[in-house]
């Protein structure tokens, strides 16, 4: 699990902070995971977790952390046997591409995708698959490890399949007339993102249209002081033209 708290299941097991033993152990199968798709030169690892380390000292952590992380995965794996989870060539390294592993991370953008496919071809099932992937981003990726430079990227991305995947059920729900579950859709976008505008517009129009028109108005003005606190912009003509409309009613 990477997306909210880090924890890793051997089988049905959850490795405790104390089986990690070293935090470094844990960070370096982090950096595994989060570059999954291609292999790591040693130096590039070595940057990235031990940056104020000169080689020497960097290498040496890098050695027992790769050890104890052998260890913490595969406890009863013989010396010198090859691991199932952890590849090596030479001075490359990187998750195989046959471990038996199941990550949240993965399955989320699985069903992404999925639902973008379904939803491309006006398949209602893609509405599910988004609601799947949006239960499943339990919070953002790594998130105890908010300034650590290589993971940020992948944060990113991940976010912005989330609001991607919310903004899409957001929209389909409007248009269906089901407005709680819009509402459900747009505040999640805005626990993660609250300058968005569309967001806004569709919590408006389904506050108006359940007949909470104060709630509408003040939706509104919470989008008129985020967008002004957080960009320095005013809310678009849209959103304008939207709020003059529901005042007017």
């Amino acid at each position: 699990q990477t997306l909210g708290a880090f924890q890793v299941w051997r089988g049905a097991h959850e490795i405790s902070t104390q089986e990690w033993r070293r935090d470094k152990a844990r960070q370096l199968f982090q950096v595994l995971l989060t570059f999954r798709h291609r292999l790591l030169e040693l130096d590039q690892i070595l940057d990235m977790l031990w940056p104020s380390l000169n080689r020497e000292s960097a290498e040496s952590n890098f050695k027992v952390a790769l050890n104890t992380l052998y260890r913490v995965l595969e406890p009863e794996l013989p010396a010198r046997s090859p691991s199932a989870y952890v590849l090596r060539d030479n001075t490359l390294y990187g998750l195989r591409p046959t471990a038996d592993l199941w990550l949240d991370a993965a399955e989320f953008e699985r069903m992404v995708v999925d639902g973008d496919r379904r939803f491309e071809q006006r398949i209602d099932s893609g509405l599910d698959s988004y609601r799947q992937a949006l239960e499943g981003y339990r919070g953002d990726y790594l998130q105890d490890y908010p300034y650590d430079d290589w993971c940020s990227e992948e944060r990113e991305r991940l976010l912005g399949l989330y609001l991607h995947a919310a903004d899409r059920l957001a929209g389909k729900m409007a248009e269906r007339g089901r407005w709680q579950e819009t509402i459900d859709a747009c505040q999640a976008i805005l626990q993660r993102d609250d300058c968005w505008e569309q967001a806004y517009r569709l919590l408006m129009l389904a506050h108006a249209r359940l007949g909470n028109r104060a709630q509408a108005l003040r939706t509104y003005q919470r989008c008129v002081e985020r967008l002004r606190e957080e960009l320095d912009v005013p809310p678009s003509a849209a959103t304008v033209g939207l709020f003059e409309e529901l005042r007017g009613t």
